[in-house]
């Protein structure tokens, strides 16, 4: 389970949609329905990444996803636009995509997968 991802986001069918590709870099696939069900589901399973939607979370709880939990945070929003970038990246994110662009989200887990796996 070593690069299983936990899905958050505002509307379930795109958290669907959005397991259904991301399965295609990853073999196991969580969807929460709250921020809360997220870390209860990461205290029970080690979940490298994260894909989370910004009208769920905050960027504080993002930082302390990554911080606490060890936890890769691919952020998503209806519509980012760059000051939210530079935010999510400020923050730690891996990056900051639309959320429906199911591509982009698998090409940013597929590039930490590849940094994970390289020898340091």
């Amino acid at each position: 389970m070593s690069n299983a991802v936990v899905i958050l986001q505002d509307d379930p069918a795109r958290a669907q949609n959005l397991a259904s590709q991301i399965r295609s870099v990853s073999d196991v696939v969580f969807i929460a329905q709250s921020l809360a069900e997220l870390q209860t589901i990461a205290s029970q399973f080690p979940i490298p990444i994260g894909v989370l939607d910004l009208g769920l979370v905050t960027l504080q709880e993002i930082v302390h996803l990554r911080l606490h939990l060890g936890m890769q945070i691919v952020c998503t929003h209806r519509t980012p636009d760059e000051v939210m970038w530079t935010e999510a990246m400020d923050a730690g994110a891996l990056d900051c995509c639309f959320n429906d662009d199911g591509q982009a989200i698998c090409r940013a887990i597929h590039r930490d997968a590849r940094l994970c796996s390289q020898p340091r």
